[in-house]
Order: C-alpha cells, then sequence, then structure tokens
C-alpha cells in the first residue's frame, strides 16, 4: 500500500464518481479503477460498491476515509517539519556556554532567537571551555564558546568572533587600589592574583591568559593564586584577598561589593574575544541560524564589533 493509493481513494470517495474523480487526479480512469481494485485487494474487503446507479461507500471505506484523510495529513506535516528543519525553523539545538564570560549577550540572544525562530527548541548546557571542545568534537553539542588566546582550537572546529570586551582590573571596593581612576599592569603584578578554574584539576584558561598579559610586557608578577569554582574566585575578590583581570561584560562586573578599573595600558591584547565554536564538517541550519542572530544582538550591545562566520552564519 503506498499513499497514492490513499490519494486515489480519497478522490473518489469524495467524489463518488470515477470520472470526476479522474480529472481531479489526472490519471486515466481505467488506471484509476485498478489502482481502487489494488487497494481494496490489500485491504481485504471492498470499499466501495459500483453500479450503474454511481458509486457508494462501504462501511468499510467509510471508516477508512477518515483513517486515509488522517494518514495523507500526518504524511503532508511531515514535509512540512522535514522542510521547516533544513531551514532551521525547527528541531534541537544544543549550546554549551560557560556563565562567568556571558553577562548579557546570552539571554539577549535566546530571547530574539525564540522570537525568530519559536519552533526551535534550545537547550543550554554549561560546560567549561575545554569540556565544550569535547562536546563539539563528540557530537553532544552543536555550538560552543572559547575566548582568543586561551585554548588552542582544535583544526576540526570553525569559529567566529561574536563579542569583544575590554580587559579590566577587578577588585573589592575596599582596595587600595580602588580610589585610582586607572591601574597599571605594573602595579597589579605586585598584589597577589587570582584566576578561576571550573573544576578542582581543571585549566585555568584565564590563568594562562593573565600570564600573557605581563609576559608580553616583560613585568614579573609577584604571585598568581589558582581558585576552585568561580563563587570562590568572587569570594575571594570580594574579601580583598586578591585581585584579578577579566572583560567587562563579564558576570562579575554586576556585584556590588566589586569595583572595574580601565588599564593605563594599551594593546590589542588587553581585550576578551568571545568565539563561537562548530564542526567545520556541520551543515545544519540550525547552527548557523543561532549564530546569526547571536551576531545581531552582539552588534546592537556594541555596534561594529560583529565578525562574519566563515561561511556557516551566511546560510542564516
Amino acid at each position: 500500500m503506498e499513499l497514492r493509493h490513499l490519494r486515489y481513494f480519497v478522490a473518489v470517495a469524495e467524489e463518488l464518481n470515477f470520472r470526476k474523480a479522474s480529472g481531479r487526479l489526472r490519471v486515466a480512469q481505467p488506471a484509476l479503477s485498478s489502482q481502487i481494485q489494488d487497494l481494496e485487494y490489500e485491504v481485504g474487503t471492498l470499499l466501495l460498491d459500483r453500479d450503474t446507479g454511481g458509486v457508494r461507500l462501504t462501511d468499510a471505506g467509510a471508516a477508512f476515509l477518515e483513517e486515509a484523510r488522517l494518514i495523507l495529513a500526518q504524511a503532508a506535516r511531515a514535509v512540512t517539519v522535514a522542510r521547516e528543519a533544513a531551514q532551521g525553523r525547527r528541531g534541537r539545538l544544543a549550546v554549551g556556554y560557560f556563565a562567568p564570560i556571558f553577562l548579557g549577550l546570552m539571554p539577549a540572544s535566546l530571547k530574539a532567537f525564540r522570537e525568530k525562530f519559536p519552533e526551535v527548541e534550545v537547550v543550554l548546557e554549561e560546560l567549561a571551555i575545554v569540556d565544550q571542545l569535547a562536546a563539539l568534537e563528540a557530537g553532544t553539542i552543536q555550538i560552543g564558546f572559547t575566548v582568543a588566546r586561551g585554548l588552542p582550537i582544535p583544526p576540526q572546529l570553525k569559529s567566529v568572533e561574536v563579542t569583544r570586551s575590554p580587559i579590566r582590573a577587578v577588585m573589592a571596593v575596599g582596595h587600595r587600589l580602588a580610589g585610582q581612576a586607572r591601574v597599571s599592569l605594573a602595579e597589579l603584578a605586585n598584589e597577589q592574583l587570582l584566576s578561576f578554574v571550573p573544576r578542582k584539576g581543571g585549566v585555568s584558561v584565564q590563568g594562562e591568559i593573565i600570564k600573557g598579559f605581563f609576559a608580553n610586557r616583560g613585568l614579573k608578577i609577584r604571585s598568581l593564586q589558582q581558585i576552585d569554582g568561580v563563587e570562590s574566585y568572587r569570594a575571594m575578590l570580594e574579601s580583598g584577598l586578591g585581585v584579578s583581570l577579566i572583560a567587562e561584560s563579564g558576570s562579575l562586573a554586576r556585584s556590588p561589593d566589586l569595583v572595574l578599573k580601565p588599564l593605563k595600558e594599551k594593546g590589542p591584547d588587553l581585550f576578551m574575544e568571545l568565539h563561537a565554536l562548530w564542526r567545520a564538517d556541520q551543515t545544519s541550519q540550525l547552527t548557523a541560524n543561532f549564530i546569526a542572530v547571536m551576531l545581531e544582538a552582539a552588534a546592537r550591545k556594541a555596534p561594529g564589533r560583529a565578525r562574519k562566520s566563515g561561511g556557516l552564519a551566511k546560510r542564516a
């Protein structure tokens, strides 16, 4: 039994006339009659009574008509769903993210994406950057994020810069440097510097980036302490037990017990560049659409900073 058998039967059942159904379907009447006979043989019972007075549905035919209509409607829906999925308008998108490096960008992106693609289910998975790289390679998430000068990006992944934020010194409101308009890296080199690692025994991407700021300027730091967990890191900073360097757009920027100070130094490295990542062999329009929406959201927050995605988001 094929869908065409059902379409032919429904046309005859609705017209109750083989000639009219033949014209409606643009199928020769003998071929149509033969297809209905094949369907009845497949079902194992007569669906139509045929005599010189016309065509009538049998009881079996009336019951079969209801089911045939449902099947055809579901088949048409399946086609629509498949086409919408191919356009990235339906489906499930798993996105990895790391809360401390997002502030308004992820909520703004999710809101805009939901408004534009309401049928897509977006699932957020909070993962450290190193774990996002592994999840992307394993295919358990479709989009991840990293920061420039952080972990090397595997060759099988592609990336695009979605936002860029200046690096600031962060310290407790009562810290001795908190009253200055600007703070130098030379001053910070003599302080207890802090960095965080998402989980015990993990890699402190932030710590490696901080070391690079000082090394690039020939400065030797007194001490850099790695703190397990973002909340412990925040508590240490708020207690005045150390200072650190973070992106202005980071989540710690909202703490009332901390102040962010611009740096006296300038340089292209004193910015946090957030990059979206996806598999190079990935052709998902869902992914392309989400990255395109995120780029738009980033452009609204910081006009002129959005980047093209090297091909994937262009498909949106």
